[in-house]
């Protein structure tokens, strides 16, 4: 993925491309504590249902009750100078949407390419209203399902090749921090 950026650069590459990562944000023992701290949570939390959400995959939120230290990760500077940059011009206020873990098994169904600002009924134009941050617990490779995305295709127009590909693989390490526009289109890999 080609889409790498220092924090002091993000707001241009999130404008050019929708999406970005930026490296080694954190410590990676800082996030080995996080996913060790969500071992139980991920025993204890069954299966989802239907297609969209995988019947091979776990998700669970209030991260910020269930392992406190991922505060750390949400209040991050340079998380919340990014999101200022980008929401701020079209809102008086920022606001957390959703903290969620995700546990992804083998062979579980691949998403289909989705845009996530397609969930709030406001009309789509210039003005983004939503910023996705993603902490990759363990590494994210082509091989073991990562998210792919599609550069240019948060502008709507219409113009963007969505196959898969034209799309970019995010490799992350954990650390890492992917960053994505809402309107951007993205979806998770089938699991190999």
């Amino acid at each position: 993925m080609t889409a790498d950026f220092a924090p002091d650069s993000a707001p241009v590459r999130l404008d050019r491309d929708g999406y970005c990562i930026i490296r080694g944000l954190v410590a990676p023992n800082r996030i080995d504590a996080i996913d060790s701290s969500l071992d139980y949570d991920f025993a204890a939390t069954p299966f989802c249902v239907g297609d969209f959400f995988g019947e091979r995959t776990k998700r669970f939120g209030r991260l910020l009750t269930r392992a406190p230290a991922t505060r750390q990760l949400v209040m991050h500077p340079a998380i919340l100078g990014l999101a200022e940059a980008v929401l701020g011009p079209g809102c008086d206020r920022i606001a957390l949407n959703l903290t969620q873990a995700i546990e992804i098994h083998p062979g579980a169904l691949a998403q289909y390419p989705h845009r996530d600002h397609d969930l709030w009924p406001f009309a789509k134009g210039d003005q983004q209203f939503q910023v996705n941050v993603m902490w990759p617990l363990t590494s994210f490779t082509k091989e073991n399902g990562a998210t792919l995305l599609w550069s240019g295709s948060h502008l709507g127009d219409g113009a963007t090749d969505l196959s898969e590909a034209a799309a970019s693989t995010a490799v992350c390490e954990p650390g890492d921090a992917l960053v994505w526009l809402g309107g951007d289109v993205a979806w998770r890999r089938r699991e190999q």
